[in-house]
């Protein structure tokens, strides 16, 4: 058997890794040189304690209210494109607690895998990227925040996670690498943290020491298709590779791959922002995310990554200078003693998470195409479940029973 993968981020190098470890022919393929991408610069968490999804009861009314100002988490560029509108009004349908209510096991369970496949990866000799179980910390300063987050965490303790609701005091003597300034949070203790980079790089130097052929800098211009089957894919240097088996990885570009095929994926990028602060006098020890501002901080190796912004950008990449400065300004609100200044542009990573109307991953194949597998809109998950969706993929493919239900994941659900 013979795997194509299209993506080298950490969705489509997982899959390598699982499929190549199975003993199958692995060939990947990206246009860029694998030195960056969205897998890259995000925050590094691993979290179990992110359960609900992005599509939920409330999220479009907080929406309509952040869409007011320059400087909040989430903006959506305006545009008259029908694909906007119809995840637009799938959004809208998805934001159910019914819906929420069958996501939230089936997302709990999929990060808990993916994060005991990531100490699987921490044990090996090739790989030390800084992987860290120090929990993680939902700040709060404002009550009505507060009340969700304890709301949340009852319903982390019927999932069967210990989170632990603190107050202020207990906040300042949890966090001691810096002075907090909260009303309160919300402490889980089960989720964990690495370095993206470091783990992606040393992924990639194994896969090829294991024999994953790759061809980078190369794009994919077209699909030769019939009977259902795709049976080959044109690069952009007229090269034509004949497929067996094709997994699209491919992040926020899938769907635009997919329109070759005439196929529709429902899928919206979701661009974020980050930047690293090389080894900081001061910093948190515990990975936080203040959710007032929905930025996540996250301590890696000796650095700091700050990152934040969910901005449906039809893939622009453009800076949002007045993002970037809602997430500067939001650090000192919390940890006073930290001095964040608005980094240079040319230092400031963005990566488009791919999105999906109900908040939950693409995971399968398409009836249309019985070798295609489908392998994206984990949004802002990517990076947390990225082993795990490896896994399934490698499962899938070998027509093994999967580890988790994978019946939420259909491509063909809306």
């Amino acid at each position: 058997m013979h795997v194509h993968i299209i993506g080298g981020g950490i969705i489509g190098l997982s899959s390598a890794w699982y499929l190549q470890e199975a003993g199958i022919k692995v060939t990947l393929i990206d246009r860029n040189e694998l030195e960056d991408g969205t897998s890259h610069g995000n925050a590094g968490m691993l979290v179990p304690s992110h359960f609900v999804p992005l599509a939920a009861p409330g999220v479009i009314t907080q929406g309509l209210r952040w869409l007011l100002d320059s400087k909040s988490p989430f903006y959506i560029k305006p545009r008259l494109n029908l694909d906007l509108a119809q995840w637009l009004w799938q959004f809208y349908r998805s934001c159910t607690p019914q819906h929420v209510a069958r996501a939230m096991p089936i997302l709990h369970a999929y990060n808990e895998w993916s994060k005991t496949l990531y100490e699987n990866f921490a044990q090996l000799p090739d790989f030390d990227f800084a992987f860290e179980k120090k929990g993680l910390l939902m700040l709060f300063q404002e009550e009505a925040l507060g009340k969700e987050e304890a709301e949340l965490a009852e319903k982390a303790h019927d999932l069967g996670m210990e989170a632990q609701l603190l107050d202020a005091d207990a906040v300042k003597a949890l966090e001691k690498g810096t002075r907090v300034e909260a009303l309160g949070g919300v402490y889980y203790p089960g989720d964990a943290h690495l370095y993206p980079n470091r783990f992606l790089q040393q992924l990639v130097k194994a896969l090829k020491n294991a024999g994953v052929e790759f061809i980078t800098g190369r794009s994919l211009t077209d699909f030769r298709a019939e009977s259902g089957q795709v049976k080959s894919i044109l690069l952009d240097d007229q090269t034509e590779l004949p497929v067996e088996h094709l997994v699209l990885a491919a992040g926020s570009w899938s769907a635009q791959l997919l329109k070759k095929l005439k196929y529709r994926l429902l899928l919206q990028d979701g661009k974020g922002y980050s930047f690293t602060l090389q080894e900081p006098g001061e910093r948190p020890h515990i990975p936080t995310i203040l959710t007032e501002a929905k930025v996540a901080v996250t301590p890696m190796g000796k650095d700091l990554r700050i990152g934040g912004t969910l901005e449906i950008s039809n893939l622009s990449d453009r800076v949002n200078t007045s993002r970037l400065a809602g997430i500067v300004e939001s650090m000192p609100r919390y940890y006073p003693d930290i001095k964040v200044e608005t980094p240079a542009l040319k230092t400031v990573w963005h990566g488009f998470r791919p999105c999906t109307p109900d908040g939950l991953p693409y995971m399968g194949y398409p009836k249309a195409y019985s070798n295609l597998m489908l392998a994206t809109g984990h949004a802002m998950m990517g990076m947390s479940m990225g082993p795990a969706s490896g896994k399934l993929v490698a499962q899938m493919i070998m027509g093994q029973a999967t580890d988790i239900s994978v019946d939420l994941f259909k491509p063909d659900r809306f």
